[in-house]
């Protein structure tokens, strides 16, 4: 996960802050192992400073922009990480906006790719799939799998192939598997791991794919095999095999205990004077083997390998007396195996998190899956991408805070809730944010209610009903 092992430099042109910007930001880099984190880094100076970068109708908070480079570059590079910066050949424009895009039909979206090399996308939309990272919902992944596929030009889920016959091959498992995803749409069963919004358009099957391959990809590993080993060939990593999400303060803790010298307010930018510079003419896929060999690795190494060569000579040996016990062994272990997948299968769908889109594909009710009830915080938003409720959840029951919001931000309402009954002091603002109401519940019921007129006073009332059902 990241970089843990040891304070490794920066590769050239990569600033110390940005590993700083990425640890907080983009949960993915936080789960990427390290040979794969320094190759990513390699890639980002380039990234920046090949793309032109604009910021259109953005008329409220200044952005970050660094930030948002990074970030954003980040994404796009871990789709060609192991595969060619050809593949970004054709691609020159990066266009961040404010508010949700609009088609020329008067559609709302959050991002779009053009085929003559320019990305749209919506910045909120663009940091909350960033910031997740397990939710399936990652608009610059989604893009950037459309500009793998324009590198062709024919806009048809099929990215670039070396081999004409794995171009084909894969071509044929397209039409199987895209028709197969659309069928369990339609049945609604089995259509946990795709997103539906890859239905619309055959065009949108390797961009959601390619969210659910990098964001579920245990889920896919299991549920859909096959897609997921094309994706494996495709984008040339295994992000299964890679650690768990992790928080940038595990990250912390983590080095906290390992390097005597790194507290867990320490930053890579207030570290970077003491860390070694990268050396000259290594290349960060070379990297891992340079470290080792002059760090004295390479003996620990080689002691490891005569150690499994002696044992496999002993299993050798042994294997013509172990057949019947192999075969019992094996037929064991399948069943075993079977068990474990369907297990696992079932604890996937009852833990995960749920997001129901509007039909232009942006979230509308997002809220989590534990042990097949609702848990935690259910967020609500309106087809503007205004949060508009956050309600606390304990196995499917209302406990804890709730708060709903008005159109423009503001609070609306907040209270508690004590498993689905109403508890202790709620409070109301009109939309300007002048105080409404004050009420307070005792063991579920209404004790008081306090009324505020827009003149400022108030009115003070005993057990009523109202227009919030109380």
């Amino acid at each position: 996960m990241a970089i843990v092992s040891h304070p490794a430099p920066f590769p050239p042109g990569f600033k110390p802050k940005w590993r700083d910007i990425l640890e907080k930001n983009v949960a993915l880099y936080r789960r990427l192992p390290e040979d794969l984190t320094l190759v990513l880094e390699e890639m980002i100076p380039w990234f920046v400073e090949k793309v032109f970068w604009k910021w259109e109708d953005w008329v409220g908070y200044t952005p970050d922009k660094e930030m948002q480079k990074v970030c954003v570059a980040c994404e796009a590079c871990l789709l060609i990480a192991r595969r060619s910066k050809k593949d970004y050949q054709h691609f020159h424009t990066f266009v961040f906006h404010e508010k949700y895009l609009v088609s020329k039909d008067g559609d709302k979206c959050a991002g779009w790719a053009e085929p003559g090399g320019t990305i749209r996308q919506r910045w909120e939309s663009t940091r909350y799939g960033m910031r997740d990272g397990i939710d399936n919902h990652n608009l610059t992944l989604h893009e950037f799998g459309h500009m793998l596929d324009y590198k062709d030009s024919d806009f048809d889920s099929v990215p670039h192939f070396d081999s004409k016959a794995a171009r084909f091959d894969y071509q044929l498992f397209l039409e199987e598997e895209y028709a197969d995803i659309c069928s369990a749409w339609e049945k609604k069963t089995g259509n946990e791991i795709i997103r539906k919004y890859a239905t619309t358009d055959k065009a949108e099957f390797l961009t959601c794919a390619t969210e659910a391959f990098f964001e579920r990809s245990e889920m896919v590993k299991f549920m859909r095999r096959d897609l997921y080993d094309w994706m494996v060939r495709i984008y040339q990593m295994d992000p299964a095999e890679w650690p768990e999400r992790i928080s940038q303060a595990d990250l912390a803790d983590e080095r906290c205990d390992q390097w005597s010298d790194w507290m867990r307010r320490s930053t890579w930018q207030s570290k970077s004077e003491e860390i070694d510079s990268w050396p000259d003419g290594v290349a960060a896929a070379d990297y891992a083997g340079w470290y080792l060999q002059h760090k004295g690795r390479l003996e620990r190494e080689e002691r490891e390998r005569k150690e499994r060569e002696f044992a496999e000579k002993m299993r050798r040996d042994k294997k013509r007396h172990e057949k019947e016990q192999r075969e019992a062994r094996e037929r064991e272990r399948k069943e075993k195996e079977e068990s474990e997948h369907k297990a696992r299968e079932r604890y996937l769908l009852n833990n995960r998190t749920v997001i129901v889109e509007y039909p232009n594909g942006t979230p509308q009710l997002k809220y989590k899956l534990v042990d097949g009830h609702r848990e935690g915080l259910k967020q609500r938003w309106d087809e503007e991408g205004q949060l508009r409720e956050e309600i606390e959840l304990l196995r499917g029951k209302k406990h804890g805070s709730v708060v709903y919001y008005y159109s423009n931000g503001k609070k609306e309402m907040e209270g508690f809730f004590i498993l689905n009954r109403r508890a202790g002091i709620w409070q109301g603002w009109h939309e300007d944010g002048s105080p409404s109401f004050r009420s307070e519940y005792r063991e579920g019921e209404l004790h008081t209610w306090e009324q505020f007129g827009g003149d400022g006073k108030s009115r003070t009332y005993g057990k009523v009903t109202n227009r919030f059902g109380a």
